[in-house]
């Protein structure tokens, strides 16, 4: 992303599956089974790994599973934790992995990131991290099935 100029079609697409992604997992009941949020959170990184394997460029590849393993581990912190401070911690690494796309071209050479990926992960992962702040405020839910 360095010196360009911001994608308007990708951030556009970003916002447009951001909500539905919470329209969906509202009808499906996955905003509060307390495994949805962050099922998809642990989903970002790998994007980048495909990316790298995709492209060949095998010299990005562990640069880029250094960065992805602290957000699987906040997935699976925040997906065995009931508590407000999990939805806090998830929202947290939501935003951070929104800074980690914007700022990836300066942390990361990796051949197979489209161009546009950053502006569109960034604003799903920004907006995503934002509404799971604001459901921080909300009373807490019990999770609506058994916990396996």
């Amino acid at each position: 992303m360095r010196g360009e100029p911001v994608n308007r079609l990708a951030t556009i697409a970003g916002i447009a599956v951001f909500a539905l992604v919470v329209r969906g997992f509202r009808s499906r009941g996955l905003e509060t089974s307390g495994w949805g949020y962050p099922a998809l959170l642990a989903t970002f990184p790998v994007y980048y790994w495909v990316f790298a394997l995709y492209a060949a460029d095998l010299a990005a590849l562990p640069p880029e599973i250094l960065a992805g393993i602290p957000f699987l581990a906040i997935a699976w912190i925040a997906s065995t934790a009931r508590s407000r401070w999990a939805w806090w911690l998830l929202a947290a690494a939501y935003v951070a992995h929104a800074a980690y796309d914007f700022c990836h071209d300066l942390l990361v050479t990796n051949a197979g990131v489209p161009a546009w990926w950053p502006f569109f992960c960034g604003s799903v992962d920004v907006l995503i991290g934002a509404y799971i702040a604001l459901m921080a405020f909300r009373p807490i839910n019990p999770p609506s099935g058994p916990r396996r």
